[in-house]
């Protein structure tokens, strides 16, 4: 991961922040301006959404510009920052991924965006209040993790008659041990297995289980920095 800050402060603390919040709420109250890049359409996904134990609401949205002209818009519309007020900082912590971050008056403030098949750019707009530290959500909770894992990002939406969760773990653990540990699981569980298949010559394996109407889609890929499980649910 790469961190670039507009002015000198700790990087590890927007860091550990950048995947607390990539949605917007559009509710908020003496929230920051925030616009969104030229050139852009945008839309709502999903009826409501938890992000890491904060209820927000969604943006998305697709632009002709590229990724670079939609960070570089940001760069310019926010200031550049002093040694008592940060300007930004970029990351771009998960490929294909690119971010851009700035907190001010106590609100986050993310773009995630990505190149859109050469047709411009796509992403998400975020903002939420910044946490409370002393009163973090456990991440993860309720669902199965071989010890060791990290759950990066848990992402909850709750659409009328539908819910799901997209779970992003890491672990230092082999593909194959990952995919043996859901598998136990669901299975020992009296889940069905609807898919079990290796692909990309054994660096990426993917699972799906079903039970009545609930489903659980898992893709266990092997990268450079250690294994990724992405983990989706619906019922």
């Amino acid at each position: 991961m790469t961190c670039r800050l507009s002015t000198s402060f700790p990087c590890l603390l927007f860091s550990s922040l950048l995947l607390v919040s990539i949605l917007w709420s559009g509710t908020l109250l003496a929230a920051p301006k925030f616009p969104p890049p030229p050139d852009t359409t945008i839309g709502k996904l999903g009826e409501s959404m938890i992000v890491n134990g904060i209820p927000m609401d969604v943006r998305q949205f697709v632009s002709r510009r590229s990724v670079e002209q939609v960070l570089e818009f940001y760069r310019q519309y926010w200031p550049k920052g002093t040694e008592k007020e940060p300007g930004y900082t970029e990351t771009d912590i998960l490929e294909p991924w690119n971010m851009i971050t700035r907190v001010e008056d106590g609100f986050l403030m993310t773009v995630q965006v990505m190149d859109n098949d050469g047709r411009g750019s796509s992403g998400l707009l975020g903002m939420s209040r910044l946490p409370d530290p002393n009163k973090l959500p456990e991440l993860g909770k309720g669902f199965p993790k071989l010890k060791g894992s990290y759950v990066m990002n848990d992402v909850v939406t709750k659409d009328i008659g539908k819910h799901g969760r997209t779970l992003q773990l890491a672990n230092r653990a082999s593909v194959e041990n990952n995919a043996n540990f859901y598998r136990d699981h669901f299975v020992n569980q009296g889940w069905g297995i609807d898919m079990d298949q290796v692909i990309s010559g054994g660096d990426t394996h993917t699972l799906r289980f079903s039970q009545g109407k609930k489903n659980v889609n898992i893709v266990i890929h092997r990268a450079e920095k250690g294994v990724f499980v992405i983990a989706q649910t619906e019922n």
